[in-house]
């Protein structure tokens, strides 16, 4: 493990505890759809989630291989088209789960369960996307385009099956699953839903069930639009191979570096960018290799003070005034007076390099990690969030000591929403201008359109800013190809302040940013490490998120990133090989030494 690592915080979630496991049952529709109905199987190769069991049930103690909710490469094309609502019915009561890590009172049932789907060239696409907050005590959704297809044995319906996900309310840590089910035009089988497999430190758990469900058949308004993103959206991910082609592609390369000093079982994905193309692996779940790579998510937790509130800082010196990071903390955010603190001088530069001399103790995570005494962690609403976030002493001068907090993240988020309103006006959005500035020119999807927010207006309040979004593949690909080797230039145009960015990366010797011990930096919400390699000393800039979540930006270019559960931190390895591949000698992040 990397020395100096940081933890934040996966927010705490009270849960009560399930009163018991209901068992799967058959229970009536609540509405009149075209429902379960006996399905006739043919003779087929399929054992495990027939047409029988799915319409029918079947006897089950865990879930199943990956594989039977994965499209078989003999699959033929579909018969029928699904556009409507898919509804799970009695998801409340039915539903088994099995403990593996963690508190064992988790809430086993799904939430309620009633979406809008269209097809297009066999995808099965959701029509809403990203964090989908529900009504249910604990849990969010996260929908994703899964697929369609036809098998012998399936007679006349089709087969479908989409990833989804669950994350705890107001939490990032996530669990990744899939569901599937048969269709006609007339019928539905039940769904088989099942959940394999998460990134979050505290619990890891099997969730799964056959739920009856009802297929709602009608057209949506927003069908065409839905399609054409979702085409859009497919010619705009990032190329990608199969980690295993790195050999081929880069013989001189060290792949063995790569997922080195992870535990495999802990591990989501992990991936290496390197000349446009992003090459990835893991994926693995307790039952196989996931169906949907490209669509498994994994929580951001820290690494969105790098990729969002620094990358806002980056954007609005760029598109307003080159002096925002200079801009004081105490004139936009009005309740700084009410601090025990001196916020008088701090800027917005000093409170991302969590350097606002207002702190308790300067000791290592110590302040951060008061997870069942501080409010700042279990408060949900703004005022008491922010008053917590202000409430610690003034104890050094600003920009002179480094202590890891995620308040002073909460509150610079909080202040560059202000600072962008006095331009933009007041229904201006920090994380809205990001998305819209910089992650959907990147070509970005739709998962990182939302992100977690104070529970106002039904959880649509400040956006957190010190974690709170989630990562797929492709997103980290594009991120760091926007940091690392496109400088900050999205098809040309300069998009982030190119000084800003600098420092963040260690490209600007006058500003390493502030010393966090043992040799190490902190700048604009960046890491950094001085590595020891052939020929010279490099700073390589890094993101960081607790539980395991690391990105590492070389400035040969490339770029590595993985998320894991096992709080590994790992990269050594790998920015020795890329070297050995491209010297850093004379890059941008040489010290000269």
């Amino acid at each position: 493990m990397k020395i100096g690592v940081y933890l934040s915080l996966i927010t705490s979630v009270f849960l009560a505890g399930c009163g018991g496991i209901a068992a799967p049952k058959i229970v009536e529709p609540e509405t009149q759809a075209a429902t379960a109905t006996v399905i006739v199987q043919p003779e087929s190769e399929r054992s495990l989630l027939t047409s029988t069991d799915l319409s029918t049930g079947f006897s089950y103690s865990a879930p199943v291989v990956e594989a039977a909710l994965t499209q078989p490469e003999a699959a033929t094309p579909p018969q029928y088209t699904f556009e409507g609502r898919l509804e799970l019915h009695s998801e409340g009561q039915n539903g088994e789960i099995g403990y593996l890590r963690g508190r064992r009172d988790i809430e086993p049932f799904l939430p309620e369960f009633d979406f809008e789907f269209v097809q297009q060239d066999g995808y099965l696409i959701p029509a809403k996307r990203g964090l989908i907050v529900t009504e249910h005590e604990y849990w969010n959704y996260f929908l994703e385009p899964g697929r369609v297809w036809s098998e012998p044995g399936d007679g006349d319906y089709s087969r479908a099956s989409f990833p989804f996900a669950l994350s705890w309310k107001g939490s990032n840590a996530i669990h990744n699953g899939t569901m599937t089910f048969l269709f006609n035009d007339e019928e539905i089988s039940s769904v088989w839903y099942q959940i394999t497999q998460e990134t979050g430190i505290g619990i890891a758990v099997d969730m799964w069930g056959l739920l009856e469900a009802s297929y709602h058949s009608e057209p949506l308004a927003a069908a065409a639009k839905i399609r054409a993103d979702f085409t859009q959206e497919l010619v705009d991910h990032f190329p990608t191979k199969p980690i295993a082609d790195l050999g081929t592609d880069y013989p001189q390369l060290d792949i063995s570096a790569f997922g080195q000093g992870v535990t495999p079982e802990r591990l989501t994905w992990y991936g290496f960018v390197i000349d446009g193309v992003n090459y990835v692996g893991g994926c693995q779940t307790r039952y196989g290799t996931y169906p949907y790579c490209e669509y498994m998510r994994a929580p951001s937790y820290s690494t969105a003070k790098s990729a969002f509130a620094s990358v806002a800082l980056m954007r609005l010196a760029q598109k307003y005034d080159p002096a925002a990071p200079a801009a004081l903390i105490k004139d936009y955010v009005p309740e700084a007076a009410a601090s025990p603190g001196d916020w008088s001088a701090v800027t917005f530069d000093d409170t991302l390099d969590m350097a606002t001399g207002n702190f308790k103790t300067s000791a290592f995570m110590v302040d951060e990690e008061q997870w069942n005494t501080d409010p700042f962690w279990s408060e949900e609403y703004y005022a008491p969030k922010i008053a917590a976030a202000f409430n610690w002493p003034h104890s050094a001068e600003p920009g002179t000591t480094w202590v890891y907090r995620t308040f002073d993240t909460f509150i610079v988020t909080r202040a560059m929403h202000n600072y962008l309103q006095s331009f933009a006006g007041e229904n201006a959005d920090i994380y809205n201008f990001v998305v819209e500035d910089v992650y959907r020119p990147l070509k970005m999807g739709p998962g990182v359109f939302t992100t977690l927010r104070t529970k106002d207006n039904q959880w649509q309040g400040q956006a957190y800013g010190g974690y709170g979004q989630w990562w797929i593949p492709d997103d980290l690909a594009k991120i760091t190809t926007l940091l690392n080797a496109d400088q900050g230039q999205i098809a040309g145009e300069q998009i982030l302040h190119p000084q800003v960015l600098a420092a963040a990366l260690q490209h600007d010797p006058a500003d390493r940013g502030v010393p966090r011990g043992r040799g190490g930096r902190y700048n604009n919400a960046f890491w950094a490490d001085l590595y020891h390699l052939a020929g010279c000393k490099v700073w390589v800039p890094e993101m960081y998120g607790y539980s395991g979540i690391l990105v590492s930006m070389m400035p040969n270019g490339t770029s590595y990133y993985y998320a894991s559960d096992g709080e590994e931190f790992e990269s050594q390895a790998v920015i020795k090989a890329s070297h050995d591949l491209r010297s850093m000698c004379g890059s941008p992040g040489d010290s000269g030494e």
